[in-house]
């Protein structure tokens, strides 16, 4: 099994510890005086995405408090990318991968690249697992709570409206692909369920990349099939599907005042409001703030490479509802 090379300095102290008296060795421990400068790459799934562009400047700012550097790659969500770099990362004797999967079927394979290298491996907002079922160390939200937050923050909306039940619709964008997509979706349902909407007016929509376009692109037939929809309650696993739907049901001739948007992450929410879009009826998000996932997730991979502590099994951040009323205070760096 081939090691991993050490950084230049680290090696050099390696190799003095046989030649000189171990007093002489002072400065020369891991992450000691500036002896260790690992390079750590983090794979997105869609590097173009502001969420994920946040993510990445977290992370370089990180690493270079911390005297790292980052290598981020956009996987533009193919599988065969993802793979291919996570190859050329390990030829290239980078000292860590940070993954953003784009399929949790994926992980089998890629730990076991990362196994036979001798390189750790994370998981970045997707969480995956190894041939064995374990859980690699993630760094991201618990998706169970941020769904069920959104579906709170869409049914008390549902509430102030007071629409007719008879004529709601639900559309519930899902990627059965990624799990934590399940777990905010499936979770976004059972609170709209619990709050007693009928289960029969729930349409799940598709989406294979979570993009405003596929959601955008899928929406109009739904709509075409349920003429007598006259109100409209959207949600699935981030900002980008949500708005999507809502400004293509906006667009097919849908008031926004009959549209009731609620996405999940906040990046996009920053952007569309900060720039006064015009309403589509996306009212309210769930703030991830992922420059801080980044951080964390470089934090824990130097931790671990330089100064030998075990990864967190997970680690998470707290959902934060955000609105039209409250985004600026609830991130500044919106405009």
């Amino acid at each position: 099994m081939r090691r991993r090379r050490l950084p230049a300095a680290v090696a050099a102290c390696g190799l003095v510890t046989v030649l000189v008296p171990v007093a002489a060795l002072a400065g020369c421990s891991p992450g000691a005086g500036g002896s260790s400068h690992p390079t750590f790459e983090y794979l997105q799934t869609d590097g173009s995405q502001s969420y994920f562009v946040l993510e990445a400047d977290g992370a370089k700012a990180e690493a270079a408090k911390l005297g790292a550097t980052v290598k981020v790659a956009n996987e533009n969500n193919s599988p065969a990318t993802t793979i291919s770099d996570i190859q050329t990362a390990i030829s290239q004797e980078d000292n860590g991968l940070i993954v953003v999967a784009p399929d949790a079927s994926l992980g089998p394979r890629m730990v076991n690249l990362a196994k036979t290298a001798q390189v750790p491996i994370m998981a970045s907002d997707n969480g995956f697992a190894g041939s064995d079922g374990k859980q690699v160390p993630f760094v991201g939200i618990n998706a169970t709570a941020f769904g069920t937050s959104t579906g709170t923050i869409l049914m008390n909306y549902d509430k102030q409206l007071g629409w007719s039940a008879g004529s709601t619709y639900m559309l519930l964008y899902t990627n059965p692909e990624l799990p934590t997509c399940n777990q905010r979706t499936n979770a976004e349902k059972a609170r709209v369920l619990a709050s007693g909407f009928p289960k029969s007016h729930i349409v799940t929509v598709p989406t294979t990349d979570n993009t405003t376009q596929a959601a955008f692109g899928n929406t109009g037939p739904v709509r075409t099939a349920h003429p007598q929809a006259k109100d409209w309650l959207l949600a699935g696993c981030n900002d980008d599907v949500a708005f999507g739907g809502a400004k293509a049901l906006v667009s097919s001739g849908v008031p926004a005042a009959n549209v009731d948007a609620v996405g999940l992450g906040g990046d996009l929410a920053c952007q569309v409001w900060g720039k006064g879009a015009p309403d589509v009826g996306f009212r309210g998000t769930n703030y991830i703030y992922p420059n801080g996932i980044g951080a964390d997730a470089v934090r824990e991979m130097y931790d671990n490479v330089v100064n030998h502590k075990p990864f967190p099994a997970n680690t998470y951040v707290s959902p934060v509802q955000m609105s039209q009323s409250n985004f600026r205070s609830v991130d500044k760096a919106c405009s």
